[in-house]
């Protein structure tokens, strides 16, 4: 069975495609935000200032610089953290995590929370499923990686189906 096929071949391995994705855009970046998607309140920003921050951490969260103002204080901890790990990243990875980072804050707020829901969801899968998952996915051609990118931004914008 091809990786396409794997992903693709039932609902569950449907979602875990999307989660995938969801993933793969956010990484490690969405582990605390959840219980605010959750909520559906949007907690005060608060917490410190830009310009508070070490030039370390700014130059790590560069891409979130001009959302830092209006975030939650939730959130910009989970993304200190975040910056707390990232001098110890190769080049690449340094690389990956800004972009990433980069295209999370382009997301409307509809699609953050379906993010912070999909990552959530993967996250209930047992370690396993998981691995295995990433792994197809990482097997999978550049140009089927962008057609579930572009597939999973198509249904961002709908009410997500009943499972």
């Amino acid at each position: 069975m091809s990786a396409v096929a794997a992903i693709n071949g039932s609902s569950r391995r449907a979602a875990v495609g999307r989660l995938l994705l969801a993933a793969a855009i956010a990484s490690a970046l969405l582990g605390g935000e959840g219980a605010l998607a959750q909520s559906g309140a949007a907690a005060p920003a608060g917490g410190p200032q830009w310009k508070q921050l070490s030039p370390q951490q700014r130059e790590a969260l560069a891409p979130l610089a001009g959302q830092w103002a209006s975030m939650p204080v939730e959130s910009k901890r989970k993304w200190l953290e975040i910056a707390e790990r990232y001098p110890q990243l190769s080049p690449e990875g340094k690389a990956r995590l800004q972009a990433r980072m980069a295209e999370f804050a382009r997301l409307t707020p509809e699609q953050k929370r379906i993010a912070r829901e999909n990552f959530r969801r993967a996250y209930e899968l047992p370690l396993e499923s998981r691995e295995s998952a990433v792994e197809q996915y990482r097997l999978l051609p550049d140009d089927k990686k962008k057609e579930l990118s572009e597939r999973q931004r198509g249904d961002a914008g709908r009410a997500p189906s009943s499972r």
